[in-house]
């Protein structure tokens, strides 16, 4: 059987990949097990780890599997079609990407799945690094890790041209916890941006000064003084 040509299968793939990452797959899976719109529910984000967590394992694992399909269907049926690194590559980012833009997810369950799909060796390297945060309750933080990790794994493996197009799934999964859950506001302080991109979450707000402070008590008496002066120089004016 004659393979189609590296055009023809991006020409296909491209689109049917990004149909991929548009399945909303947390909110599928909430609403067949009677949870309603995940997207009121727990931290309002569209994730395997939000379901898991307002709905339970089960869902949550349901959700985790459907968004590893979601990003290794059109990259590795693309590789095993012979599709060349590059548009293997472009193939791995395009359902994050929509997943990203359309579902307003996170994308790190999905870039997993890319990642599996484009190298294999290289994603089995930082892998430990997905498990342990997930162990330690830090998921964001060992999905990020394993995600940086992943260009440099493939080239110590000399996988040049995956290790080039992996880049691009850290960058995706950057701007996609920088621009925060829907209504939050610009990540410009450097506090904020830190823990979005490796926590994804807001940092903690900071606690209010408690009240008779010495800053408030210096402020209260200047108050005071001010206010006093009026009174005094009518006394004096009278006398």
């Amino acid at each position: 059987m004659t393979r189609p040509s590296p055009a023809s299968i991006a020409l296909i793939g491209l689109p049917a990949a990004f149909a991929l990452g548009c399945i909303p797959s947390a909110r599928l899976v909430a609403r067949a097990v009677g949870g309603g719109e995940i997207l009121d529910s727990g931290d309002g984000k569209p994730g395997a780890a939000n379901v898991a967590r307002t709905l339970g394992w089960k869902p949550g694992a349901a959700t985790l599997g459907l968004d590893l399909v979601k990003g290794s269907a059109a990259v590795g049926t693309a590789r095993a079609l012979g599709a060349g690194p590059h548009v293997a590559g472009a193939l791995a980012l395009t359902p994050v990407a929509a997943h990203v833009a359309v579902v307003r997810g996170r994308g790190a369950a999905a870039a997993l799945g890319a990642a599996l799909a484009l190298d294999p060796l290289a994603t089995a390297a930082v892998l430990p690094a997905v498990i342990g945060g997930a162990l330690t309750r830090r998921a964001a933080l060992g999905a990020m890790v394993a995600a940086l990790g992943l260009p440099v794994a493939s080239l110590a493996l000399g996988h040049r041209c995956r290790a080039l197009w992996g880049t691009g799934l850290p960058v995706i999964m950057a701007y996609a916890r920088l621009r925060g859950s829907d209504g939050a506001a610009a990540a410009c302080d450097p506090r904020v941006a830190w823990e979005r991109f490796w926590f994804d979450r807001e940092p903690a707000a900071a606690p209010e000064e408690p009240a008779g402070t010495p800053q408030q008590a210096a402020a209260a008496d200047a108050a005071a003084g001010a206010s006093s002066e009026p009174g005094a120089a009518a006394t004096g004016q009278d006398s």
